[in-house]
């Protein structure tokens, strides 16, 4: 039986003061929020917790536990060259990759699992809290209707920025497979406080980093299956046709490993299109 337990540096401590420092105690815990959602299955559980450091500052964390997984799971692991690492040990690997890589994504505190040869008996990762909120959530709140002149500039601003990042994360040779708008956060721009201030702009951030991973083969199906993502599930009365075109045409700057925009923009539209079809949604189209 392998057992592993790993703190990253500078969690050491706050770990340790509240008792989370070996797997059986991780698993006892019952303090804080439990995230449970629609289709989560029962051997998997996601929770909030909040541990006050010494200054009385409260650190939030998610914590992802899974429990003897089954024999569906199981495999599904093995068969994606995972044999060797748990469920909650490819998580903590893909984090700590795309730090190293300067990507933003969720923080990698600790982890820890219970293995027998390549069997996964349980194993747990906690990640630190993302600043902001997914984009999901900021687009319909904070953008004005795409079929309004108002804020043209600030919605293709959003748009640049968001390019800039996902190329960059394409270009370190990373694809998500998850990359919908509900897995990328967004923390806005801060206003100058005075007029020697320089705003901070929009930067972005990702969580549920557990299908990520390094395509060696066959890469631009796998971007274009991230692009399409985005595209599906960007809302259609906040992000115009034009925005996702922009979109497009900057990121191809960036990363133009993949073909033309225009190119791009037919591969993903035609991704998109059985995107909705499997999940019975209407498909955003891109112009080209």
């Amino acid at each position: 039986m392998g057992d592993a337990f790993q703190i990253a540096p500078g969690w050491e401590s706050l770990l340790a003061a509240h008792g989370l420092c070996e797997l059986a105690a991780v698993f006892n815990w019952r303090r804080g929020e439990r995230l449970d959602k629609a289709g989560l299955e029962s051997w998997r559980q996601r929770w909030r917790i909040s541990l006050p450091d010494r200054g009385g500052f409260e650190q939030s964390l998610y914590l992802k536990r899974f429990d003897h997984p089954p024999v569906r799971r199981q495999v599904q692991r093995w068969r994606s060259g995972h044999r060797g690492l748990s469920t909650a040990g490819i998580e903590w690997t893909n984090a700590r990759l795309l730090a190293g890589a300067g990507i933003c994504a969720a923080e990698p505190i600790a982890f820890g699992e219970q293995m027998t040869g390549p069997w996964e008996r349980r194993s747990f990762i906690l990640l630190g809290e993302v600043p902001g909120e997914a984009l999901e959530r900021w687009l319909p709140v904070h953008l004005p209707p795409a079929d309004q002149e108002a804020n043209v500039r600030r919605r293709r601003a959003v748009a640049d920025r968001l390019a800039r990042f996902v190329a960059a994360f394409h270009a370190a040779g990373f694809v998500h497979r998850d990359l919908y708008l509900s897995h990328v956060f967004i923390r806005p721009a801060v206003p100058p406080a005075d007029d020697q201030a320089t705003t901070r702009d929009e930067t972005f951030c990702l969580i549920d980093l557990q299908r990520v991973f390094r395509p060696r083969w066959r890469r631009r199906r796998w971007v274009v299956k991230d692009l399409a993502a985005l595209n599906y599930s960007a809302p259609a009365d906040r992000v115009g046709r034009g925005e996702r075109l922009r979109f497009l045409c900057r990121y191809v700057r960036r990363c133009g490993r993949f073909g033309s925009a225009r190119r791009l923009a037919r591969l993903v539209d035609a991704k998109t299109s059985r995107i909705a079809r499997r999940l019975g949604a209407k498909q955003r189209a891109i112009p080209v």
